[in-house]
């Protein structure tokens, strides 16, 4: 049963007057019934009145199909609250049909008209109302499409638009939206796997928040637009976003920090903690920072212009991967930093894949005293870093140069190929190697012919 606190009855009226108050603008008939049936029930049994409504509906019809509701006031008409003289408001009756009699058992108009009011009634066109139910396997489905971190959890929205969002409001839908993160996180169930989405509803097309926030929920998504949504906070002394709980994501968000700091775009202590589509600008101290974290993840983010280190893996960091980034600009002249660094003597088998990482002012990849298997592979580019593009100071590194002779350049790795395969020379004319590397090139394209 749902009963609305924001409806009266003026009984000394007749027909009587049930009156929905401002601000709300809609009400169910699901609600209207309920709420009467309440207001029924709570008055002196020495008042005589005829009851307010009657209501029919709602029996199964079998496979998810119910009755459609139908309600009838009796001797009643329902009414929104009268605004001030402006623009009309418009108001709306939903989830079934409502009909009115008067006290002759006569049809009449269920509606009272009120100043600068406009009320719809969502009649239902059909005689019953179509309850699907929760098909887990396309949510399943849908959510696997992404890849990692798939959820079927609760959804919760965050709008904090001015006027938009609420924290009055329930949060399950956009319209109801929260206006803070740290309402909707208090939505959410721990370990549920539950959903939190940033909403980007201005004019502008892009929409700002000061709040800075702690993820401290083990498993909740939060997902964002990405540029559209902008964390740019006012005061500093405190990470951007701070995720402390396990199994957290964060996609699709710009972030910056507030002047003065030194403070993080993001910190990271909870363990596998999926960060992706995002990007970091300006951090004033380290870009991403993850330290006492296991298995986590950095993926198609850029990181550009911050005064620490682009990414910062801090001791206990292990079994890490960044991969598809764009690392540059860390740091200034006066204080060089890198475009990662790793630093730690338990911080062991983490791995660098496909990055770009350019223009830091110290190395693009620092690796410190005691790290231990770290992996830089698969592609990475460096270009423009000012002491080099890695220094390796660890145990067990693995830098992947992508040549095979001294460069990793496309000339280089041809050249590398060939004398796998017919043995050095073969670029002198002449010589039984370059006759063979051409004899070959003439076959291969004979056979394509």
């Amino acid at each position: 049963m749902s009963i609305r606190t924001d409806l009266s009855v003026n009984w000394e009226v007749s027909p009587r007057i049930i009156t929905v108050a401002a601000p709300s603008t809609s009400i169910t008939i699901q609600d209207l019934h309920d709420t009467c049936r309440d207001i029924e029930d709570n008055l002196p049994e020495s008042m005589e009145f005829d009851k307010l409504i009657d209501s029919a509906g709602k029996e199964p019809l079998g496979g998810g199909s119910y009755v459609g509701i139908t309600a009838t006031l009796q001797n009643a008409k329902l009414a929104f609250e009268a605004r001030p003289p402006s623009t009309f408001v418009s108001c709306t009756v939903t989830g079934g049909n409502l009909v009115a009699v008067d006290a002759s058992g006569n049809n009449m108009d269920p509606i009272q008209v009120t100043d600068y009011t406009q009320v719809t009634i969502s009649q239902s066109s059909s005689p019953t109302i179509i309850q699907a139910p929760t098909d887990y396997a396309t949510l399943y489905m849908l959510e696997g499409l992404r890849g990692q971190n798939s959820s079927i959890g609760s959804v919760w929205y965050w709008n904090p638009k001015p006027g938009a969002g609420s924290d009055s409001n329930d949060g399950t839908t956009p319209a109801n939206a929260v206006a803070t993160f740290a309402h909707a996180q208090g939505l959410a169930s721990a370990g549920a796997g539950d959903v939190v989405f940033a909403l980007c509803t201005d004019s502008s097309g892009v929409i700002t928040t000061s709040e800075q926030i702690t993820i401290s929920t083990a498993g909740l998504k939060l997902r964002g637009p990405g540029y559209s949504f902008q964390f740019t906070p006012s005061t500093d002394g405190s990470p951007t976003i701070n995720i402390t709980a396990d199994n957290v994501e964060v996609s699709g968000f710009y972030v910056t920090t507030a002047a003065g700091g030194p403070d993080n775009g993001i910190t990271v202590t909870g363990d596998a903690a999926y960060i992706k589509d995002c990007w970091i600008q300006g951090a004033t101290g380290n870009g991403i920072d993850i330290s006492s974290s296991a298995r986590s993840t950095v993926e198609t983010c850029a990181i550009e212009n911050c005064k620490g280190n682009g990414i910062n893996m801090g001791d206990y960091t292990t079994l890490s991967t960044v991969r598809q980034c764009i690392i540059t600009g860390s740091g200034t002249v006066g204080t060089p930093t890198d475009g990662a660094y790793l630093t730690g003597s338990n911080t062991s088998d983490n791995i660098f894949e496909n990055n770009v990482i350019y223009n830091n002012t110290s190395y693009g990849i620092n690796i410190d005293t005691y790290v231990t298997r770290t992996g830089v592979r698969l592609h990475n580019t460096f270009s423009g870093n000012s002491a080099g593009s890695t220094n390796n100071l660890g145990t067990a590194t693995f830098i992947d140069t992508g040549g095979a002779v001294t460069g990793d350049d496309i000339t280089n790795i041809v050249h590398g190929v060939w004398n796998e395969v017919i043995s050095t020379g073969y670029t002198t004319t002449g010589s039984a190697a370059k006759i063979l590397k051409d004899t070959k090139t003439k076959a291969t394209l004979a056979s394509l012919k």
